[in-house]
């Protein structure tokens, strides 16, 4: 329980909602998505269990167990989070030191171009 203070960053109510959000968001950007960043995708889930959707991981951790760099890793961070898949949560560092990063994984939000491509289609 040493990670408490993630709790306010929780964005699922379970696990299985916070899984079916991730399905979503590689069925939507399967074909834009490297199989790096796929596989850090469901890195950072398997570790978003305890404190669902949210979890406290350094790039380097994440590089290793992946076996790609960390350079990788930041770059793929930034493409999950400008697609809207991951935000990392502004922190502070400790005396200069770099520490881990809290990301969050969001809940998948059909885009709302579909919906009112949907809603056109509905009202001709």
């Amino acid at each position: 329980m040493a990670f408490e203070y993630l709790a306010q960053y929780i964005t699922f109510d379970s696990v299985a909602d916070m899984d079916r959000s991730v399905e979503d968001h590689m069925a939507v950007h399967y074909y834009n998505l490297t199989e790096s960043e796929r596989a850090i995708v469901f890195k950072l889930a398997s570790h978003s269990l305890e404190h669902t959707g949210v979890c406290h991981l350094k790039a380097s951790t994440i590089a290793a167990s992946l076996e790609i760099s960390t350079k990788t890793v930041y770059r793929s961070m930034k493409k999950l989070a400008e697609l809207g898949i991951i935000e990392k949560v502004p922190s502070t560092k400790l005396n200069g030191i770099k520490g881990a990063s809290i990301y969050r994984i969001l809940p998948y939000v059909p885009s709302s171009m579909s919906q009112r491509e949907t809603a056109d289609k509905a009202s001709k």
